[in-house]
């Protein structure tokens, strides 16, 4: 058996929090978990978030855009996970927003390059799937 650089209970409490940040609109708590410099890749564009004011300016728009279809919680379910090297982690999730009912009103797929910190994980790399 090949000993892994994570604790899957560890990721999966990473990844909840980062949930619970998005469903509370916490953009503080959403920067933090982030590594600088971050980069978000989409089809249309890229972004390169350099600091967690940028940071909290980029993802204030995306979390406004929740609000007005009334999400109010996000939901991870880890599909893959890839490690890359000793900290670096590709981690494949779905994320099920829940509206106030708790009823999946919206689902993403997104890909994370995750590094290992010390207590904890940083996003690296942004990219959404597209199902």
């Amino acid at each position: 058996m090949t000993s892994t650089p994570y604790d899957y209970e560890d990721l999966l409490a990473f990844l909840v929090g980062y949930g619970v940040a998005l469903g509370s609109g916490d953009l503080d708590a959403l920067a933090d978990g982030l590594a600088y410099p971050s980069v978000v890749v989409a089809a249309e564009r890229s972004v390169m978030l350099p600091d967690a004011e940028a940071a909290r300016a980029e993802l204030g728009g995306m979390l406004a855009g929740y609000r007005e279809r009334g999400l109010v919680a996000a939901v991870p379910e880890i599909k893959a996970v890839e490690q890359v090297g000793d900290a670096l982690l590709w981690v494949d999730v779905r994320w099920s927003f829940k509206d106030e009912n708790a009823s999946e009103a919206t689902a993403d797929r997104m890909r994370y390059l995750l590094r290992r910190g010390r207590d904890t994980f940083e996003l690296c790399v942004v990219v959404p799937v597209e199902e």
